[in-house]
């Protein structure tokens, strides 16, 4: 059979491919244990060994990619940029179309020092394609490799021209901008985006979180936020103002955005309620009264008005909080009558309220639950606190986080009432209760250990505690960790000094303060060598303060401070009871300032220091 020229050179083209194609696995299989002798070398910071096997497979296989990247990051890591230089030149010989290489060649040259040459290749590869913007991105990304800020933010720009789209690169340049510390243009750009995108307010804030850390950005954000205002009145402007001057904690001119937004929105009090809402988690509790109340009157819509009302008993509850001071706590007793206390008569007003206009519901409940927290804890009525917190699980029976929060308070006020064995039955429910937090198990296991304690039961209680994982932002966190070192310390089983000590603090939960004083007096003069002789003055001061015998309580703080300077670990705290009695309970500020400054000096890594330097400054006068 005759075949024709034509075909013959047909046939000759394939048999080359296929023994190419043969060839080409073998070559890259024999290849292989180098490589990975190569990427070994590299991993373990040997450039030189790596950038010789490189240089060798390479040599064998001059397009393969996975050579030459390899021997160029060999080349850069030894800092052999005229290497790096030729080796670049070379595979844009073969492929000139290749922008990245272009881009990367000019990386090189300026890292070399040769930053004309570099600005000449970025600017070839741009003129590659000109109006393409992932032509730009590339470049643009060398540029900031190379800490060419202000660079590449004009390339940002210069895109945006030549590709004629002005929303270009927006968030791009907003970071570099931030970078940059050009907070005003940053800002800007995000309005550029929020512009197109006005449902990514949220997007933007969380982007924007970072940079308004820093009080010159807040600023320069806000300004440039109210410039854009002047030209465009849109809602989303006003939120983010808003949300920018809560960052800033300047409530009330957060408050003021708040209550323009309802109104461009006919929001019917919903825009200020959340302004409320946000306020209050934020302990602005005063901003936030005067918010809650005005969405009640807009009104509300009659679905969020009960959530709105409890919002404001709750900032009345903690503005009566923040007003009380040590001169009106404490009694012999315990129960005072509301008049004692007139601070709490309007929140808990507000709160009955509540109670009679929505029965039998999650806001009667809470109010019942708020109430007897305050009946407990501020007006020391062990019997009325006892009766509200058990209403609480006749409003809402089901069981719940706040059915564990009710238990583990209702066993407060019984173990102040002495009535232990009904508070270890409700605690023993909630320790292993399912409806309950981790934080609400462990808290009910702490109060368990501690009514062992009571009893004298050391080994019991202490194996308890070993049990709870704390969280140290619990409230009882501090208590749980205190009765265990000092369990660690002083508590083997029959300890006598110990087992006095833990029926006084028993006295003092009760309120017998007259009998807890006389009784750690008793272990004081009893047992003078006993470790915990600095903890009894710790507890005599304390019940001396709540007593307004301030003169007495400062005497035994100083007189802790004195004999017990070389051993005490509680002298800090001694300290700071001093400033709050100073401050507080005798309204000496020049002698609460001392106490919180020599705290300060002489213990500088104590728990107290940041809430002293704050009573420093407002001792002066300062802001905070």
């Amino acid at each position: 059979m005759r075949v024709s020229t034509k075909n013959l050179k047909v046939v000759l083209c394939l048999v080359a491919v296929f023994a190419c194609a043969s060839v080409a696995p073998a070559q890259t299989k024999n290849q292989d244990p180098k490589i990975r002798l190569a990427q070994t070398y590299e991993q373990a910071g040997k450039c030189e060994e790596a950038a010789k096997i490189y240089e060798e497979l390479r040599a064998t296989e001059p397009t393969n990619i996975v050579f030459f990247d390899g021997l160029r990051r060999m080349y850069l890591q030894l800092k052999r940029y005229d290497d790096a230089v030729a080796l670049l030149r070379d595979r844009l010989a073969s492929h000139p179309a290749d922008v990245t290489l272009r881009a990367q060649l000019g990386s090189v040259l300026y890292k070399a020092g040769r930053e004309a040459e570099a600005y000449t290749e970025w600017e070839h590869a741009l003129t590659m394609d000109p109006d393409n913007p992932a032509y730009y991105r590339t470049v643009a990304s060398v540029l900031m490799e190379n800490r060419l800020l202000d660079k590449t933010a004009e390339l940002y720009r210069r895109a945006r021209v030549a590709c004629g789209d002005s929303e270009l690169f927006t968030l791009e340049l907003a970071q570099l901008l931030s970078l940059s510390m050009d907070f005003r243009g940053a800002t800007a750009e995000y309005l550029r985006w929020l512009k197109k995108n006005p449902k990514q307010l949220a997007f933007v804030e969380n982007r924007m979180a970072g940079i308004t850390l820093r009080e010159e950005a807040l600023r320069a954000a806000i300004e440039e936020v109210r410039s854009v205002l002047k030209r465009e009145q849109e809602d989303y402007l006003f939120e983010f103002l808003a949300w920018l001057h809560l960052e800033e904690k300047d409530y009330d001119q957060a408050y003021e955005v708040y209550k323009r937004l309802n109104r461009m929105s006919n929001g019917n009090g919903t825009r200020i309620h959340a302004f409320a809402e946000r306020a209050f988690r934020e302990k602005a509790f005063r901003i936030a009264a005067q918010a809650y109340l005005e969405a009640i009157n807009t009104p509300l819509p009659a679905g969020r008005v009960p959530a709105a009302k409890f919002g404001y008993a709750r900032c009345l509850k903690e503005l009566s909080i923040l007003s009380d001071t040590p001169r009106t706590r404490g009694s012999e007793s315990g129960a005072l009558s509301g008049e004692a206390h007139p601070q709490y008569a309007e929140a808990i007003e507000y709160f009955q309220k509540i109670i009679k206009e929505y029965p039998r519901s999650e806001f009667s409940a809470r109010s019942y639950f708020e109430v007897g927290v305050l009946q407990f804890e501020r007006l020391f009525d062990n019997d009325a606190a006892l009766v509200s917190l058990l209403a609480v699980e006749q409003e809402m029976p089901e069981k719940s986080t706040l059915s564990s929060s009710v238990a583990l308070n209702i066993s407060k006020v019984q173990t102040a009432k002495g009535d232990t064995s009904s508070a270890a039955s409700r605690l023993r429910v909630v320790a292993v209760a399912s409806y309950a937090t981790p934080d609400q198990q462990d808290e009910a296991t702490y109060r368990l250990a501690e009514l062992e304690y009571f009893r004298g039961e050391f080994e019991s209680a202490t194996a308890r505690l070993s049990e709870i994982t704390l969280n140290l932002h619990a409230d009882y966190a501090n208590d749980a960790l205190r009765l265990r070192a000092f369990l660690e310390e002083n508590g083997p089983a029959g300890n006598t000094p110990v087992k006095e000590f833990a029926r006084a603090e028993y006295l003092m939960r009760q309120r017998k303060n007259t009998e807890a004083v006389a009784l750690f007096q008793t272990v004081l003069e009893q047992y003078p060598q006993a470790l915990l002789v600095d903890d009894a003055l710790m507890n005599v001061g304390k019940l001396q303060s709540d007593a307004g015998l301030y003169t007495e309580a400062i005497s035994t703080y100083e007189g802790l401070l004195t004999d017990f300077a070389a051993t005490s670990i509680v002298l800090d705290r001694a300290l700071f009871s001093i400033g709050e009695i100073c401050q507080f309970g005798l309204n000496n500020k020049e002698r609460a300032t001392a106490a919180y400054e020599k705290l300060l000096a002489d213990f500088p890594r104590s728990l107290y220091v940041t809430e002293a330097r704050k009573r420093i400054r407002e001792l002066r006068g300062e802001s905070s």
